[in-house]
């Protein structure tokens, strides 16, 4: 099945026009992006070189065999989040990972920016 970039796209789009409805949201924040396994193939140690190739922090859990990828300091944006949520996903996917989301690394400082 082919993924849905812009089903995606629309559900951050969604989250973050709620956010900013519901508690208005700082001009730059810390964000934890997230990949899971979408099946026993998945690849994490491609998945983690890859991502690191590009820039990011990644980590493998070995517990929950998830990939969580920080990314500090970002535009509080669709069009900023988008572009790295959507590479993440790409790499993601490559490795039989399939995106799990984002969030505020650190929610009780939402709103000090």
């Amino acid at each position: 099945m082919e993924h849905d970039f812009e089903k995606q796209r629309s559900e951050s789009i969604w989250v973050l026009e709620e956010l900013e409805s519901k508690q208005g949201l700082p001009a730059i924040a810390d964000f934890d992006f997230y990949l899971v396994p979408a099946s026993d193939l998945s690849d994490p140690e491609k998945a983690v070189s890859e991502l690191k190739a590009e820039g990011y922090a990644a980590a493998f859990d070995e517990e929950t065999k998830d990939i969580w990828i920080p990314i500090y300091a970002l535009t509080v944006a669709i069009d900023a989040i988008w572009l790295h949520e959507e590479l993440i996903t790409k790499i993601g996917l490559a490795s039989g990972y399939r995106p799990d989301g984002w969030g505020f690394t650190d929610a009780s400082k939402m709103n000090e920016a």
